[in-house]
């Protein structure tokens, strides 16, 4: 039977299914979220993509110039490396900014962003609530520079190191955007789903997860699962009011499969061997977008090796309360993790 099916059927059905989602945290768990009122934060997300455009063309060299003043990271990170023309090595930044300026193409994606994300406070807020959290698990590190941009689809989001982090808003127009969906090979259904305004924070969050942790420290499935499962359980608490369904970037319902059949997941891993291949073509759809990961089940979402190294990351900081997050991502031993956690699948 598949994933799916058994979340759907199972012997309580749609009770144990509302419970699941209350109890596992389907819809968000704040409830051990720390209290972060008291740190004075204000986010002003910094409008890169309405300077940018605002530059006269037929004096661009010196609009460039105050661009660079204005942004001294990002403009050139802009110019130099996002919209470069990767078929011409030889283009300059100025070449570029200008065909990025003048094309009707760019130019009507721009008046689109505008349309739909012209303001942002909404935006600022939840991620100041976002940073705060930031700034009480991580006390030493910077709180970002936060800038928006428009980049072609370039990037959704990225950061540049501890000072600087971005937010691509003509990722985020909706799924159904006729450029998404002139593009399916690229940009299937199960990533358009995210190109919404709901996944803007979680994206960024985790680029900002990325950003704190090293590589991951081999290549089994083991490593790779623990790795991106650390890194979602970062993202979880800096964002503890978001349904898990849009930090996995998965369907409710998806969502509701993975907690009704976590052990049947666990144990399908464990039957196979999987924990310790370093079989590709096998890892995969466990650990990268994908539709489906019929190595575990024809209708398991992908990316459910993540999911269950952040389950794995859960017991193990539960067991451990007092290591910080920045300690937790150090630990590059994965087997002594797992061991150490005493991970066991809830029972449904």
């Amino acid at each position: 039977m598949s994933l799916l099916s058994k979340a759907k059927y199972n012997a309580t059905g749609l009770i144990l299914l509302v419970i699941c989602a209350v109890l596992n945290g389907c819809v968000g768990d704040s409830s051990n979220a720390p209290d972060v009122s008291h740190i004075e934060l204000d986010i002003k997300i910094r409008r890169f993509d309405q300077d940018l455009f605002a530059l006269d063309t037929h004096q661009l060299e010196a609009g460039m110039q105050r661009m660079a003043q204005m942004y001294p990271e990002m403009f050139p990170l802009f110019a130099v490396n996002i919209i470069h023309d990767v078929t011409n090595p030889k283009e300059t930044p100025l070449e570029a900014v200008r065909g990025f300026l003048t094309a009707p193409e760019i130019r009507h994606l721009y008046d689109t962003v505008q349309q739909v994300y012209g303001d942002l406070r909404w935006l600022e807020r939840d991620l100041t609530q976002m940073f705060k959290y930031y700034k009480h698990y991580f006390p030493d590190k910077p709180v970002p520079e936060v800038v928006a941009i428009v980049s072609e689809f370039v990037t959704d989001a990225f950061t540049a190191g501890d000072s600087l982090c971005g937010i691509g808003l003509d990722m985020y127009l909706g799924e159904d955007y006729p450029a998404y969906l002139a593009n399916e090979n690229t940009k299937p259904a199960y990533i358009r789903r995210q190109f919404q305004k709901d996944y803007i924070a979680v994206r960024l969050a985790k680029a900002v997860a990325q950003n704190l942790a090293d590589a991951p420290p081999g290549e089994r499935l083991l490593d790779q699962m623990l790795h991106n499962g650390k890194l979602l359980y970062v993202v979880d608490r800096l964002l503890p009011k978001v349904p898990d369904s849009l930090k996995m970037g998965y369907t409710r319902e998806q969502m509701e499969g993975c907690y009704a059949n976590e052990q049947e997941v666990w144990a399908r891993l464990l039957e196979q061997n999987l924990l310790y291949s370093t079989d590709a073509r096998k890892l995969k759809k466990l650990v990268s977008p994908s539709p489906n990961a019929p190595v575990v089940f024809q209708e398991a979402p992908g990316e459910i090796g993540n999911w269950i190294g952040w389950r794995i990351a859960e017991a193990y900081m539960k067991r451990h309360p007092d290591t910080s997050l920045e300690a937790m991502l150090s630990l590059t031993d994965a087997q002594k993790f797992l061991e150490q956690s005493k991970y066991k699948p809830r029972r449904q």
